[in-house]
């Protein structure tokens, strides 16, 4: 303030903001490519399974550990020492799904049929149905940012947002939406494609006749079911033999 005229903070706040570039930038893709070292572009058959591996062997020293060692803990630290291996052995394995991910998008390695094969096992073991999934995923790529055609993350235009988002722009709001996404989003996603793209009819990814697929992919589907039902049964055997705790 002052002779000088200095702007005011109401002053400074009241003026717009630039908003994001929305015109093409001055380089292509292709030149993005170029300027890439060669190297980046090489999928190492030996360096992905070296993740595989690597992350298998962690899962399992933490799953050891906390079936060999927890019980023996004192009151009450064994019950404090479960959540925290479940956080964290969350995490291990979401990079067990992170990797699966990356062979729906054959980055895993340059043989196709390796990619699908050792992402439906991890996926399925995970209790995802991985062709379902990477066919969904698929055109979320292709349509990322679409009112109409994204399958996921869809943008809501102002008129379609819920009444109660301006209670939830709030670092606790926050969290509980957070804490819902990462615990009952994903699994309400795939099976009843809750805030994903929305057809005429019911969609599901476990469902070979839903809209999100074609009728060549539909054997796809099945698969993915089969598979995930495989592992179910499995875990339900084993469930029945070492108990519900197990």
């Amino acid at each position: 303030m002052g002779a000088g005229g200095g702007v005011t903070k109401i002053e400074a706040q009241k003026k717009p903001l630039s908003r994001v570039p929305h015109s093409n930038p001055p380089f292509s893709v292709d030149q993005l490519k170029k300027a890439i070292p060669p190297h980046c572009f090489e999928r190492s058959l030996f360096i992905s399974f070296s993740y595989v591996v690597y992350d298998l062997l962690v899962a399992y020293l933490l799953f050891y550990i906390a079936t060999t060692y927890f019980h023996k803990l004192p009151y009450p630290f064994s019950f404090l020492a479960w959540p925290i291996y479940w956080a964290i052995q969350g995490c291990i394995l979401t990079g067990v799904w992170v990797i699966a991910h990356e062979c729906g998008h054959h980055a895993f390695s340059k043989y196709q049929l390796v990619d699908d094969m050792v992402g439906l096992t991890l996926h399925s073991c995970l209790l995802v149905p991985y062709f379902s999934w990477k066919i969904s995923h698929r055109r979320h790529h292709s349509n990322t940012g679409s009112l109409d055609r994204n399958e996921v993350f869809v943008p809501k235009p102002k008129s379609k947002v819920s009444w109660y988002n301006k209670y939830m722009n709030n670092p606790p709001g926050r969290a509980i939406s957070l804490f819902i996404t990462l615990t009952l989003g994903w699994p309400l996603y795939l099976a009843f494609n809750v805030s994903g793209r929305p057809y005429d009819r019911f969609a599901s990814h476990y469902d070979p006749y839903a809209p999100i697929y074609s009728n060549r992919e539909r054997l796809l589907i099945y698969v993915s079911d089969s598979s995930v039902f495989a592992v179910t049964y499995l875990l339900y055997h084993i469930a029945t033999l070492k108990g519900l705790g197990w």
